[in-house]
This record gives C-alpha cells, sequence and structure tokens, in this order.
C-alpha cells in the first residue's frame, strides 16, 4: 500500500498497541486482522505484535481461520468471546487488554464493551474498549482513539503532579527503532533545559507504569496525535493543557520552545536555549546546507498524516530548498533534486520517512525532533545527494527511481 493511500483505522490501533509494552489486543473480527499486523512487523524492527518467541499480542475472535460467513455472525456468539477475553486476560505477561472491531462487524451492534467490562472486573487487569471506525476512520483515528481509551480507563491518583514536571501525550511512537529513541531523549533534553522534567510520554513504547506516571504532571503538552486523550488525562487529573506544535526542524522547534515558555512562564529560558541551539546547529550544518542543499528543488508527496506533511514543509523552508510539484513516488515521503536550480530533466532522490516505513531501519540514534534532528536530517540529506551525484556523474535524469536513503 502506498503512503499517499487512506490508511485503515486498524493500522493505527496496532501501533498504539506495539507502543504499550504488555498490551494485546482483542480484534472482533476474522482471521485477517491477525495478518494485517505484518505491516507493522515490517515497519518495525522491534515489534512485539508477532514476536519470534512466546505469544501474538493481536487475537481474533472468528471461531475458525477461513472466511467467515453471514450466518455464523448472527449466532449467538457471546459466550465464545467471553471465553477468549477470559483466556488472554488470564496470560501472565497481559498487563493491558484492548478491544475493538473490524470493519464490517462494526455493524452488528454486538455487546463488545459490555464484554470487555465484564473481563475488566473478573480479571482485574485494565481492560478498554475502543470504539471503533474501520468503516469510516482512518490509521490516525486509529491511533487516537486507542490513546483515548487508555486515557479513561488506566489507573490514576490523583494530588501527586509536581510543580516542575510535565508529561507529553499524542506522541506518534510508531517504532521503538533508534529514530524514536533519539527523539524522546532530544524532548527531555530541550524541555530540561527549561528546567522541566518529563514525566511521561503517551506513547513511548514502555508499559503501564510509565504512562500512569502521567500523574506526577501538573502541565500536559498535547501533540497532534492524541488531542482527545490529554483533555480526558488533564481532567481526570485536574492538570493543564498545552497544546504543542511538533518540533521538527529549526523554526518548528524555535515554535514549540516558545510554545512552551509562554504558557509556563519560561519564556525567558525558552528564548535563550531556542537562540543557542539554533546557533550551534546552524554552525554545525552550515557548510552542508550553502554547498549541497540550499537552492535545491524538493517535493513533498501525499502523506497519509497531515501533521508530519506540516512539520516537513517546515523543513524545507529552513534548508532553503524549494517546494515543487513532481509525480507521486510510492512510498516515499520527501524527493529532493539532485540538480542545483530549474535545469530540465531534474532527477529527484527518494528520502523514506514516516509510517510505513520498509527501507529505513537506523542501528544508532538517529531523531528526527528537536536541533539534534535537524542536525541529522541535513547528515541524511546530503548523503543522499552526495551519493546520487557519484553515482551520475553527469547529472542525467536517468537515475530518477533509484533508491539513494
Amino acid at each position: 500500500m502506498s503512503t499517499a493511500s487512506r490508511l485503515p483505522f486498524l493500522n493505527g490501533v496496532y501501533i498504539a498497541v506495539d507502543a504499550v509494552d504488555g498490551a494485546f489486543l482483542i480484534v472482533d473480527g476474522p482471521y485477517c486482522v491477525f495478518t494485517k499486523a505484518e505491516m507493522q512487523y515490517g515497519h518495525n524492527l522491534r515489534c512485539r505484535l508477532l514476536p519470534p518467541l512466546g505469544r501474538p499480542r493481536v487475537v481474533h475472535t472468528a471461531m475458525k481461520t477461513g472466511m467467515e460467513e453471514v450466518t455464523s455472525l448472527s449466532l449467538d456468539r457471546r459466550a465464545s468471546v467471553a471465553k477468549l477475553f477470559t483466556e488472554v486476560c488470564g496470560f501472565a505477561e497481559a498487563k493491558a487488554v484492548l478491544t475493538t472491531s473490524f470493519d464490517f462487524h462494526q455493524l452488528l451492534n454486538f455487546p463488545l464493551a459490555d464484554i470487555a467490562a465484564e473481563a475488566a472486573a473478573g480479571s482485574g487487569k485494565l481492560v478498554c474498549h475502543i470504539p471503533s471506525a474501520s468503516l469510516g476512520g482512518d490509521w490516525l483515528e486509529g491511533y487516537g482513539r486507542a490513546c483515548a481509551a487508555l486515557a479513561e480507563k488506566i489507573p490514576l491518583h490523583r494530588g501527586r503532579a509536581r510543580k516542575d514536571a510535565v508529561a507529553i501525550v499524542g506522541y506518534l511512537c510508531d517504532r521503538q527503532e533508534p529514530d524514536h529513541v533519539g527523539n524522546l531523549k532530544e524532548l527531555r533534553r530541550l524541555l530540561g533545559a527549561l528546567g522541566l522534567d518529563l514525566a511521561s510520554v503517551w506513547l513511548s513504547g514502555q508499559g503501564l507504569p510509565q504512562l500512569q506516571a502521567v500523574e506526577r504532571a501538573s502541565v500536559i503538552l498535547s501533540f497532534p496525535y492524541a488531542r482527545q486523550a490529554a483533555r480526558t488525562l488533564a481532567a481526570r487529573l485536574r492538570a493543564r493543557v498545552v497544546e504543542a506544535p511538533l518540533p521538527v526542524g529549526l523554526a518548528g522547534t524555535e515554535r514549540f520552545l516558545t510554545v512552551v515558555g509562554d504558557a509556563l512562564k519560561r519564556a525567558e529560558p525558552a528564548r535563550r536555549c531556542a537562540a543557542r541551539e539554533a546557533r550551534s546547529a546552524m554552525r554545525d550544518t552550515e557548510a552542508h546546507v550553502w554547498r549541497l542543499l540550499r537552492g535545491r528543488a524538493a517535493c513533498l508527496q501525499p502523506l497519509p498524516d497531515p501533521h508530519l506533511r506540516g512539520a516537513l514543509a517546515g523543513l524545507c523552508a529552513d534548508l532553503g530548498l524549494r517546494l515543487v510539484d513532481a509525480p507521486a513516488a510510492g512510498e516515499v515521503s520527501l524527493l529532493i533534486g539532485s540538480l542545483m536550480g530549474d535545469q530540465p530533466g531534474v532527477a529527484f532522490i527518494p528520502i523514506h520517512f514516516g509510517y510505513p516505513n520498509f527501507v529505513d531501519h537506523p542501528v544508532l540514534e538517529k531523531p528526527f525532533m528537536g536541533f539534534s534532528g535537524f542536525r541529522q536530517w541535513v547528515d541524511r540529506l546530503s548523503a543522499a545527494v552526495m551519493q546520487f551525484e557519484a553515482d551520475h556523474p553527469a547529472g542525467g535524469s536517468d537515475g530518477a527511481g533509484k533508491e539513494a536513503a
């Protein structure tokens, strides 16, 4: 499936479940809900949904592995589904159980939420029903609804907030690879420069204790991927919500620090941090930007993630790249021109980024957020340009489709 396509609701639910250590997912649907987890398995080398050893974290309610018939769905399935919940809740490694419905199962008015509530009461486990939007919602809605379901049900204690502690709710943790490890480290570093302690990140690949640490936050920084979850947690904890932009690129990261600083009465430390960090990042990347990137054409592909697309547009402006229209290039997020200026026949170098990404899996920490992320972007784009032009010294356009990053 091309990233230009509208990715299904369940994809986002799978991402969320994969991002909570110890979480299982029961989908009221046929056997193919299990095979759909393979996209996440290909995107995340550390995927926990389909472990090489142990139980799969995605479970379906179908009575058999073949194609379900309408007659089988019209039978009284409540007892068999309730038995499945009891079984999954009984797994020692199951710390949380989430559940939702496949597309046509959404139409059946099956009492999945009631069964989930009964399983929670009987097992003492955290069981969260995610209202399905498989027939009309996309993957971002799936991720947001999964986070919101967790926010409603996770056990929390009010009154434990600390003045200088904040939480980020709505971070898109689509895999537990070093790009996201680096992002979380960078976010913690930037907030620390403002005298703030990052108590919890929803979601971050960790388990329930790290999610429950949100109760220590006096302010919740709401990222765009789970705004409702941020509001729900704030209401439960009587915390304040600050809607923050994605800190991608120089201007985007400065804007993030400004929003946080202004909202938390730390405007001057935020201004100093942004100025200091931006100068350092520009000094480190100046030669690469001026000699290799500035003035080149760039094309943003029709991504299914509007938040990421907006952030990448800001990054292109930071780098002096000229946004132009170009043909869609499949599962590619960004195309960067291999030639300077407006020369005809310009070849575009594909840069794979975002979800799903089956090409780029870093071993070392490579954040794409914050000032450290800006350095990584310059390094990656410059390397792609140099490699492409080394392979095509005449600057021809015959390699426009070649994988370069």
